[in-house]
């Protein structure tokens, strides 16, 4: 950015070095993901039999674990063969490319023997350091899970050779609803299917070209960056800056303490891009001063729980880099489509708590903040409003990429919390990166797996067979929308966000463009059916930080999300009948 706009000397071999350091940086950290548990599970069935029920599948899963692992790693190493043959170098520098793509068998190698560490852990603990289960606590029952999965799994693999169609299905759900990483669960899909379907053996070497070809991509470099600043500036303490200035703008209105979160949730969205961060934040510092000001739990916990929904919606929102990696959509007009809807929700939200301050006479108003009181909230969270201001206004104004504004962010988090607020020393700096990296390695290695999902599918035309029928039925557009979001909603109850989108983009977004519909307007519609999984029970991430902080009962927050699942549901509407809330800005901006 500097070169390009200080000295008039783009340097284009920046990318490329930036792209290759992501390359080498996710594959390797992906075993310390594993090592950590870091890893996203579709666990809903599991969960609900008792955890030594599900002994011997687990170690079922470890070894399907190990063998896509080893898919990975044999047939990465034949990729490196082939460019180390083909003398195939990097487009700017001229690197040789097997040198990049060595670090594809090493990541599945370093998994591979993290994996079987486990397996020994649970079949052989240490004295000492038993395992929470071993193989003589595991009971008849966990026997008999495991026989059912099993089983599903081996009748799924036959069902391919004689109903493809009905096979695949089948094979999804054996996998992914086994409780196995999300991760392995998608590229274990594309892995059967490429061997049964599309030539054996020698189609397998798409996993390891597919899982390069993910890892190199501008948009993939954007999820490490924003996600660091996030963690930098969350552990740095800037949250209660941003809300201690959000509430002497407002505080005198009814439902003022209310509307100040959102306020914070919306400017901290912008900051950081995730949920979780948000959720979190706003519950630490808003509940307890709720409270206090005689909100009722029930509303203090569904506001917060909601207002943390805005963190994938605002940009730079890591639900939409997730979705520009998958579609490969521009990011900066998801970006733009995001903003005036992120508005719209933000004011229905405030709306909600300005009738909740007016008809509950329990809460107290405080009273206007004087110019200098608000004055002083603004030069307090002055370094964090800056942030938002770099990403959103260097975004908007072109005077960067949004994979860039989060290089110049992190950049500008660090020298806010260490030198300017000096509240990060250089140890939780490091924490912070780790954690940030755990997190971002997580997310690449799961659209590792759904792209290679989505090259069978596209390799299999699954997508042309399901247009056809739909063409067939000849219903109207509204009618498909209506169905695609139903449903949506539907997987929203025992999904998270990232797995509803990761499960359904690479078989939607295809037909939804083929029918005609924006990929920009449905990347936004899926975001705001993550908003509603966050929320939903029993699976809500939102819920769960809420009822740990707020030492809640699961009801009590259900409960108290009712109203803003209600709120959701209505913005979803709104933005299926009006799909221009999402495409004015860009088609204004950037000729979308």
């Amino acid at each position: 950015v500097v070169m390009r706009f200080v000295f008039r000397s783009p340097t284009t071999w920046v990318m490329e070095v930036s792209s290759l350091v992501t390359i080498v940086a996710s594959f390797l950290l992906f075993a310390y993901t594993l090592q950590e548990k870091g890893h996203t599970r579709v666990d809903f069935i599991t969960a609900m039999v008792p955890r030594r029920s599900v002994f011997f599948l687990e170690l079922f899963t470890t070894l399907l674990g190990l063998l896509y692992c080893a898919v990975l790693t044999w047939y990465g190493i034949k990729m490196v063969q082939s460019s180390l043959v083909m003398e195939e170098v990097t487009q700017t520098l001229q690197i040789p490319l097997w040198i990049p793509q060595a670090f594809v068998p090493a990541g599945g190698f370093l998994m591979f023997l993290q994996l079987l560490k486990f397996l020994k852990d649970d079949l052989f603990p240490r004295r000492g350091c038993a395992a929470e289960y071993s193989l003589r606590d595991a009971t008849p029952a966990a026997l008999a899970v495991a026989i059912v999965f099993s089983a599903l799994l081996v009748l799924s693999l036959v069902l391919l050779k004689i109903e493809p169609r009905l096979g695949l299905l089948l094979l999804f759900f054996a996998l992914l609803f086994n409780g196995m990483p999300v991760s392995y669960a998608m590229g274990l899909f594309g892995v059967f299917g490429l061997y049964l379907l599309l030539g054996g053996a020698d189609a397998l070497v798409h996993v390891p070209m597919t899982a390069y070809a993910s890892a190199d991509s501008v948009m993939i470099m954007a999820f490490p960056l924003f996600l660091l600043s996030g963690t930098i500036l969350d552990a740095g303490k800037i949250g209660p800056r941003m809300f201690n200035f959000s509430n002497a703008l407002v505080r005198h209105l009814p439902g003022g303490m209310g509307i100040a979160a959102i306020i914070f949730c919306g400017i901290f969205s912008a900051m950081t891009g995730s949920s979780v961060a948000v959720a979190a934040a706003v519950s630490v510092i808003a509940l307890p001063e709720m409270i206090k000001r005689g909100y009722s739990r029930k509303t203090s916990i569904g506001l917060l729980a909601a207002g943390g929904t805005l963190g994938i919606l605002f940009p730079p929102s890591l639900a939409l880099i997730m979705y520009s990696a998958l579609t490969f959509e521009s990011l900066g007009k998801l970006f733009l489509g995001a903003l005036l809807p992120g508005i719209i929700l933000s004011l229905m939200f405030i709306a909600y708590m300005v009738y909740v301050g007016l008809k509950d006479k329990n809460i107290q108003r405080d009273k206007r903040a004087s110019a200098r009181e608000v004055a002083l909230a603004f030069k307090e969270g002055l370094g964090g409003l800056i942030v938002v201001v770099i990403i959103m206004g260097g975004i908007y104004s072109g005077l960067f990429t949004p994979t860039e504004a989060g290089a110049v962010a992190v950049l500008y988090s660090i020298f806010l919390c260490t030198l300017w607020y000096r509240t990060m020393n250089a140890g939780q700096l490091m924490a912070s990166i780790m954690k940030a990296g755990k997190i971002a390695a997580m997310i690449i290695l799961i659209i590792i797996g759904a792209n290679i999902t989505g090259n069978l599918i596209t390799m299999t035309q699954i997508t042309q067979q399901l247009l056809g029928l739909v063409n067939s039925a000849g219903l109207p557009d509204w009618a498909y929308v209506a169905m695609i979001v139903v449903f949506l909603i539907i997987m929203g109850g025992p999904l998270e966000a990232v797995s509803i989108m990761v499960i359904t983009v690479p078989i939607l977004y295809p037909i939804m463009k083929a029918l005609g519909f924006n990929g920009i307007w449905f990347g936004i519609l899926q975001v705001i059916v993550g908003e509603l999984a966050l929320i939903s029970p029993p699976e809500g991430i939102n819920l769960f930080i809420l009822q740990d902080i707020g030492k809640a009962t699961a009801a009590e927050v259900a409960r108290g999300v009712v109203p803003f699942i209600a709120i959701i549901v209505l913005f979803l509407t709104l933005i299926c009948i009006f799909p221009s809330i999402t495409l004015w800005l860009p088609a204004l901006l950037l000729g979308a």
